[in-house]
């Protein structure tokens, strides 16, 4: 589902000998104030050589903190571009076509279950709930968890509609695979001073090794087991959980952020020539043959009554993470674990751009 963008050319890729000459001028230079020299006047041991070079210290720390402070908001921006314009209003049709169906297995999921007991939901990647009518939700069941790493997002989906101060509606900010935003934000970071590091002498060999090294890394603090998801999905701990366009984008984040990287390695070290995509899009589809259906199983396992998942379609493109889960539902049902029913919806994700999706429904019912 995600569009790799490069390109970009914001970020500063520095020369092997970084002087603090060279960084006092960049600075300078990207804030449009007089040069300063960094040469010290005086002889070595006197007042003013003393006093400058302490000085010339000071003001490279605050250099490299404003650097690192530079990078922090570069990856806030990049978090910024999930935010999608008008997709409350856009996804108008869509939310209520999810809902609805949402809400009507729930109602026979009551007939058909004995009384007693409350009923809970739990909605996995709720972000803001553009594509899922909370408010409906709410009516629906007694209690609700939404989960998701986007806690501005979930605090949004409250105040939209009108549910902040619902005791039984929950929020917890939590990653679902291990992959928290420090830890995306550390990937990103590394690379980027990596490439400071080597600056001209880098070639497209070193960023895709380095690349490799730094998901590796990444790779070490996923979940690996089912047991690794029980205090965000605890076995029987929901009647119902719902997932719309999650599997998808489980590596959005950390995959864009690269291929900024990537768009800024190409324009200002390589002489345009793109950085190959392949090496890290492998090891992410590999990453998603695994955890895909290990998230899944935890997801079975933690529902009473029913899985609702909606993931984009395609046979003849193939959504990445999308497709895996499609597949290992429908291998499970085949098993006869449960039973399934699917529907498909359209999906207008972007209007002005003439995206959209077809969006497979997979209705499991445990009971």
């Amino acid at each position: 589902m995600c569009t790799w963008h490069t390109g970009r050319s914001d970020l500063y890729i520095l020369q092997p000998e970084v002087s603090l000459r060279y960084l006092i001028t960049l600075f300078c230079k990207t804030h449009s104030l007089p040069d300063i020299q960094a040469k010290t006047s005086g002889p070595e041991g006197s007042f003013f050589y003393v006093w400058e070079r302490s000085f010339l210290s000071w003001f490279f720390d605050f250099i490299l903190y404003f650097l690192y402070y530079e990078l922090m908001n570069i990856f806030e921006s990049i978090k910024n571009e999930f935010r999608i314009p008008d997709a409350y209003e856009n996804w108008s049709g869509y939310r209520k076509a999810l809902t609805d169906i949402i809400v009507s297995h729930a109602e026979k999921a009551a007939t058909d279950c004995s009384a007693g007991g409350s009923r809970s939901a739990t909605i996995l990647g709720a972000g803001p709930c553009n594509d899922i009518d909370l408010y409906r939700i709410h009516e629906t069941y007694e209690k609700i968890t939404l989960i998701d790493v986007d806690s501005t997002g979930m605090e949004a989906a409250l105040e939209r509609y009108g549910l902040g101060h619902f005791p039984q509606v929950k929020v917890k900010p939590v990653s679902l695979t291990g992959l928290t935003d420090d830890l995306t934000e550390r990937f990103f970071n590394r690379l980027y001073m990596y490439l400071v590091e080597k600056g001209r002498t880098l070639t497209e060999a070193d960023f895709q090794e380095r690349t490799l090294m730094e998901f590796k890394a990444v790779e070490d603090r996923l979940y690996k087991s089912i047991g690794d998801f029980s205090e965000i999905l605890p076995e029987a701990g929901y009647d119902t959980i719902i997932a719309a366009g999650l599997h998808s984008q489980l590596w959005s984040v950390l995959s864009y952020s690269w291929h900024i990287l990537a768009g800024n390695v190409s324009e200002q070290l390589l002489d345009g020539y793109p950085v190959d995509p392949e090496p890290l899009h492998d090891r992410i589809k590999e990453l998603d043959d695994d955890m895909v259906p290990l998230l899944n199983e935890a997801i079975l396992r933690s529902a009473t009554g029913r899985v609702i998942l909606a993931s984009e379609y395609d046979t003849d493109n193939p959504v990445e993470g999308a497709w895996q889960c499609v597949n290992h539902i429908r291998s499970r049902q085949r098993a006869q674990a449960f039973s399934l029913t699917e529907t498909t919806l359209e999906w207008p994700f972007s209007p002005v751009q003439n995206r959209k999706y077809v969006m497979l429904v997979q209705d499991v019912v445990l009971r």
